[in-house]
């Protein structure tokens, strides 16, 4: 089995919001007749379940200058 694919190589970085935990899965406490629990699978606001969010652009010192 792969490992997940480290943020830095990917020029993403893992989500602030999940900590690259996207989606969870919460129990509503009913049951399907076969036992089992029914769950709801919620992902992240933020990285939409991806578990990532594209890098912001770094400022150079070009774009400080404009900005003074």
């Amino acid at each position: 089995m792969h490992g997940p694919t480290p943020a830095t190589l990917t020029r993403t970085r893992i989500c602030p919001d999940c900590d690259g935990f996207a989606t969870a899965a919460i129990t509503s406490g009913v049951r399907h007749d076969d036992g089992s629990r029914v769950l709801l699978r919620v992902d992240c606001r933020v990285c939409h379940g991806t578990g990532s969010v594209p890098l912001r652009p770094r400022l150079t010192t070009a774009d400080l200058e404009v900005a003074a």
